[in-house]
């Protein structure tokens, strides 16, 4: 069984202050309307920790919700995926699908290009190579009744692993991507320096069993998977 970070409040708050500005440059990249820079007084929850791999060193991870409701997840020195609350393919209540009710105004072309410029913004298409090729799945637009829903999600698979998968999904009216998910090695990048060593949750049951307990927060929540 995999160790797991045990987090502090003084870990949690350290990591926060280090991923606020890569946080604020990534939406400022993909000119999302967030507030710029990123304080703490925009964010509503924030969550770090999780496991450890053996053979690799502690990796500094968070997820961060802001007020506005913009979620985003760092790991592996690099933000790995960013949700809008206009985030059709996302959305978790069915009671709210009327609101992504609208008018298509992109075709699929357009969509992909979009697609294609915001990994480009944000630096990633140059480190994956199959986004010079047609997207291996394209969902959307959806007609529900009478109504159009013009979202996009289009994904791209590498055969190796390095280059993973990448999920962008994009609003076909408005013309603004409202999620981006990538999983590739090919993206990994060494992790800002916190200035608070993290300590292992074996070490903490250890240290706890000899009666030096110390106050525990909840790890990383896993992703909820895309529908």
């Amino acid at each position: 069984m995999s160790d797991m970070i045990h987090v502090t409040m003084e870990y949690s708050n350290a990591v926060l202050v280090a991923l606020l500005p890569i946080f604020s440059d990534f939406a400022k990249k993909l000119d999302l309307p967030v507030p710029n820079p990123v304080t703490t007084n925009h964010v509503q929850r924030f969550v770090t920790g999780g496991p450890v791999i053996e053979g690799h060193p502690i990796d500094v991870k968070g997820h961060l919700v802001l007020t506005n409701g913009y979620e985003f997840w760092y790991s592996w020195g690099h933000v790995d995926d960013f949700r809008s609350p206009r985030d059709y393919f996302t959305a978790q209540d069915v009671e709210r699908v009327p609101e992504f009710y609208g008018i298509l105004r992109l075709d699929q072309s357009e969509a992909v290009a979009l697609a294609r410029k915001a990994l480009t913004s944000v630096g990633y298409a140059k480190h994956l190579p199959m986004l010079r090729k047609k997207p291996s799945e394209v969902r959307g637009p959806k007609r529900f009744k009478e109504h159009i829903i013009p979202h996009y999600r289009i994904t791209w698979k590498a055969k190796d692993r390095g280059q993973g998968t990448v999920d962008v999904h994009v609003d076909g009216e408005r013309g603004i991507v409202t999620g981006l998910f990538t999983a590739s090695t090919n993206l990994w990048r060494s992790p800002p320096t916190i200035p608070v060593q993290p300590e292992l949750e074996s070490h903490y049951r250890r240290r706890l069993m000899e009666g030096q307990e110390i106050h525990r927060r909840e790890p990383l929540p896993e992703r909820r998977p895309s529908p």
